[in-house]
């Protein structure tokens, strides 16, 4: 059962199980989507091996969520956060370069930052809509 997130509802228990792929959403993706459902739920975590994870979700008195939508919803977050990782991670260079930059065009840093901040398809046009400055 690789690359799944599976929900099965106890509904005799008054709670749902949900089986977790680590190959799909990280232990902190996971830990995340917990703390976001704890206003209504509580989340017991069981960690069945580097791969796997156990989510049962009960629900507190006040929640008036149905635990078939807590099971769908509870999918799509962690999915959303597990993504959100991912951009985080490929798209952290670029967030970087742009920071030391407007932080030594400001004057707070000392010296320049290393990297090419510059677009050369946007600059080959010298009717283009918006100019990224370049360090040349």
């Amino acid at each position: 059962m690789n690359g799944e997130i599976t929900g099965l509802n106890l509904s005799q228990e008054s709670a749902a199980t949900i089986q977790v792929d680590h190959a799909l959403v990280s232990v902190e993706a996971l830990l995340k989507t917990c703390y976001w459902f704890s206003r209504d739920f509580v989340c017991d975590v069981t960690h069945i091996s580097a791969e796997r994870s156990t989510v049962r979700l009960k629900p507190k008195p006040s929640c008036e969520i149905l635990l078939d939508d807590a099971c769908e919803q509870f999918t799509a977050h962690s999915m959303d956060f597990a993504l959100r990782e991912r951009v985080t991670a490929r798209t952290s260079d670029v967030r970087d370069l742009l920071l030391a930059k407007a932080f030594s065009e400001s004057g707070v840093l000392e010296e320049q930052p290393q990297g090419v901040f510059g677009d050369a398809f946007e600059e080959a046009k010298p009717d283009g809509m918006f100019k990224i400055l370049s360090n040349k």
